[in-house]
């Protein structure tokens, strides 16, 4: 394995620093600044470089940090957790299938009120069978389990939320995975500007906290009975409330210190004439904007944090735009519901405002999303009249060697 990618990393950062660097790897150099104690991952394309420039970081001994091996996903969030509880700032990262093999420590992290991170590099479930490409599966096994989540659009911003991350969990003291878009942004060379090492650990301290400390016995991991677990869900509910005005103050402290503007969601061009803008979030952010540049009737309204969904800030946005007509772009689809998940939370948040909506399934397994599936999406939205019907379909999906579905 080459070390040549984080090379940049082994040496302190004393200034910014513009430079070109792949997702991933630019992940594990945004872990490294902030200075974590554990880091513990089982490789999944397409997340594994993450954790291979951590183990170079730490192999150069620039990261004093405990780089700890394990046999599967389900080890290294039961180590990672485990951790974190103990007192250590621990990082992780995972994807697809080996998300799913997460799945059964993934609560723990949040009942235990503890500031864990992780990073997803979103990748398609295996259905119908393997795929290693893009999807965003975080949105179907994420919604309620209480991690709260944040998406990234570029390599910039994915370094960034490296350490946005950190800040937020440490603040909220819940569990924050941060996710881009698997291949396109993990693998994917683009520019960004680093931030100096004194700025990262003044932004993150290791804040005081309860942990598991020999010398204070306590309870962790107990059975809970039938006479208290609903005032301990009601308590983790009541927690949850303050943590979207916790990233907000999180985003305001790292434009003061980098200069960087970041929201939980993020306009562009919503006061036009038609009323009518694009929903989405992730890479599809960057295609929309630049088609946006011969469609300026078209707004655009991005969504960094998924979860806690911000509700009363999209509703908000829709009213003062006075927006009728709502275009949503998902790379999920649900086989069992009335709509995908990205769109189900939308629709919760645009029921009592009445605006009309469609959902549209784009780039599953990894496929591009074209400017033509925009072009289609904006001319089906103008025809809607009302709710009725179906709510979603598929873009860009062969039906035949001479049609391709939603073309009309």
């Amino acid at each position: 394995m080459s070390i040549e990618p984080m090379k940049i990393f082994f040496k302190e950062i004393k200034e910014p620093v513009t430079t070109t660097m792949i997702g991933n790897y630019a992940v594990a150099g945004g872990v490294t600044q902030t200075d974590p104690d554990v880091i513990c991952a089982f490789p999944i394309t397409p997340q594994t470089q993450s954790v291979e420039g951590l183990s170079d970081v730490v192999h150069q001994g620039r990261l004093k940090a405990a780089f700890v091996n394990v046999e599967s996903e389900l080890a290294a969030i039961s180590f990672s957790t485990a951790s974190c509880a103990a007192g250590a700032r621990s990082f992780t990262a995972t994807a697809s299938q080996g998300y799913l093999l997460m799945t059964e420590g993934l609560p723990m992290a949040v009942g235990w009120r503890l500031p864990l991170t992780m990073m997803i590099s979103a990748r398609a479930f295996n259905s119908p069978n393997l795929s290693i490409w893009n999807a965003w599966e975080f949105t179907e096994t994420n919604s309620e389990m209480g991690w709260n989540c944040i998406v990234s659009e570029n390599v910039q911003e994915t370094y960034d939320a490296a350490i946005l991350s950190v800040m937020i969990s440490e603040d909220s003291l819940f569990p924050t995975m941060f996710v881009h878009d698997g291949f396109i942004i993990s693998h994917s060379v683009q520019k960004l500007t680093l931030i100096p090492d004194e700025t990262v650990l003044k932004m993150t301290p290791k804040k005081p906290r309860d942990t598991i400390d020999p010398s204070n016995p306590g309870t962790w991991g107990g059975i809970v009975t039938p006479s208290y677990f609903m005032e301990g869900r009601k308590n983790l509910d009541e927690a949850k409330k303050p943590v979207l005005s916790q990233m907000r103050e999180v985003f305001k402290t790292f434009r003061k210190e980098t200069g960087r503007d970041y929201n939980l969601i993020e306009t562009y061009n919503l006061d036009n004439s038609s009323k009518i803008a694009f929903c989405t979030m992730g890479s599809m952010c960057g295609n929309i904007i630049s088609w946006m540049t011969k469609n300026k009737d078209i707004g655009l309204i991005k969504v960094r944090a998924y979860r806690p969904f911000p509700y009363e800030e999209l509703r908000k946005i829709i009213e003062e735009h006075n927006i009728e007509k709502l275009i949503i772009l998902e790379k999920s689809d649900s086989l069992n519901a009335m709509l995908p998940p990205f769109s189900m939370s939308i629709a919760s948040a645009l029921y009592p405002l009445g605006t009309l909506f469609r959902s549209f399934i784009v780039g599953l397994g990894g496929r591009d999303v074209t400017r033509d599936e925009f072009d289609i999406a904006k001319k089906k939205i103008v025809s809607v009249t009302d709710m009725k019907g179906e709510l979603y379909q598929y873009l860009g999906v062969r039906e035949t060697k001479q049609k391709i579905y939603g073309v009309d």
